[in-house]
């Protein structure tokens, strides 16, 4: 006969337990036990050599033990309950924007119009002259330079690379954040980029192209990865999404001679500062959030532009 230890009388089931374990005073030390934790718990009392037995009781299973055993056989099972705890619930799925080609679309079309601009000397402006990085003119008081100097490029292969790697960072910057937040910061990413390589450069170092918004956007990935990861995850796991962006950073934004690897660095620094904060910051819910992040970026754009033009 078992019992609980209220010494309530307990009917026995078809037991594991050997037959010396009948004759024996025996205590419950674990009840509602489902088949899959009684098969787990009577491997760990069997490695014990814990005497042990299934009993049929109202809910489901429990197990008994000898009374000496009491103590031991309820350490054990505590023991592998604590390490088997369910785990941390995960973050709550990212929300996922629809429409983010708007967004890639439009960057492709800001950049196709200024190439074109740039190639035929469009309205007798020497766009590069007009709108190009340069250090000194940004720190003497032109500070349009860090925003106008993004819609520049070289050539075609330049401008070629920033449209692909800028269209595949965006469109998941887009659909994470919606396409206005999102391009609203990529373009503030590749701004405060520009503007941190101007303030640290040699006066007559000249830059052009997207490509620090281009970083800018890979920060904002991977801060976005490294925040809404699960915060009990072992730091080895915390820490991938970062390595994988600096390794990311470091394939993709080396290049040739005329490759300004510090743009794309500060870029990538101002893209993870800001990425941190929109990843628990959860702008996106409020109202009419997208239409006016959208107009906000295409305005300081144009106003760049108008102010280089302008000067």
């Amino acid at each position: 006969m078992a019992r609980d230890e209220t010494g309530t009388s307990i009917q026995k089931g078809n037991g594991h337990g050997r037959a010396s374990l009948e004759t024996r005073d025996t205590v419950i030390v674990a009840t509602g036990v489902s088949e899959r934790e009684y098969a787990e718990l009577s491997l760990v009392l069997t490695a014990r050599g814990i005497e042990h037995q299934r009993l049929v009781v109202p809910g489901g299973w429990a197990i008994a033990v000898a009374a000496e055993d009491r103590r031991s056989a309820g350490d054990e099972i505590a023991s592998y309950r604590a390490e088997h705890a369910a785990a941390p619930a995960p973050p709550p799925p990212v929300a996922r924007h629809p429409d983010a080609w708007y967004g890639v679309a439009a960057y492709a079309a800001v950049l196709m119009v200024f190439a074109i601009l740039t190639e035929q000397a469009a309205f007798g402006v020497d766009w590069h002259a007009k709108g190009m990085l340069i250090a000194r003119a940004v720190v003497d008081g032109e500070p349009w330079r860090v925003v106008t100097a993004l819609t520049l490029h070289g050539d075609t292969l330049h401008l070629a690379s920033n449209l692909a790697f800028g269209g595949f960072f965006g469109f998941f910057l887009g659909r994470y954040f919606g396409s206005g937040v999102a391009w609203l910061a990529i373009l503030g990413s590749g701004a405060v980029g520009n503007l941190l390589n101007a303030l640290v450069q040699q006066g007559e170092h000249r830059s052009i192209g997207a490509s620090t918004a281009v970083f800018g956007a890979l920060g904002l990935l991977t801060a976005h990865a490294w925040r809404r990861g699960p915060r009990h995850a072992s730091l080895r796991a915390r820490l991938a999404p970062i390595v994988a962006g600096i390794a990311l950073l470091a394939f993709t934004g080396t290049g040739g001679e005329n490759t300004d690897v510090f743009a794309h660095l500060t870029g990538f620094v101002a893209g993870f500062a800001a990425g941190a904060v929109l990843a628990r910051v959860d702008v996106t819910r409020l109202p009419g959030v997208q239409p006016l992040s959208a107009l906000a970026t295409f305005g300081l754009l144009m106003l760049a532009w108008a102010l280089a033009l302008a000067f």
